[in-house]
């Protein structure tokens, strides 16, 4: 990887870390979601710092090309997110549902409707 492109990156994630927790201190991102993003960058970072840790993972993993393992670990972490924010709605969803039959009801008491 060539110097421009590793210092181009680090300040992508240096700015993008800025972001979350920016985010993070005006309340509008949970920090249950911002550490997934977090701990992408740390890792995004470390491997910055040591450009041959992921030759060494990919040979070890058996693929024969670093940007295999990259696409392949990448698609993971975004079943991952996806999977995760599924079950986030999910939730929500039901949520939303108890809420709408508890003020029904609760309009029906006021109405008198008994």
């Amino acid at each position: 990887m060539s110097k421009i492109l590793r210092y181009g990156t680090a300040i992508f994630v240096v700015i993008f870390a800025i972001i979350i927790l920016n985010y993070i201190r005006k309340n509008k991102l949970n920090l249950k979601y911002a550490l997934v993003w977090l701990a992408l960058l740390l890792i995004m970072f470390i491997a910055l710092l040591v450009p041959h840790l992921l030759e060494f993972l990919a040979k070890m993993l058996g693929f024969e090309l670093v940007s295999n393992m990259i696409f392949l670990c990448a698609i993971i972490v975004l079943l991952c997110i996806t999977f995760s924010l599924t079950i986030i709605i999910s939730r929500q969803a039901n949520s939303i549902r108890l809420l709408t039959q508890e003020i029904s009801i609760l309009k029906s008491h006021i109405r008198g409707d008994n």
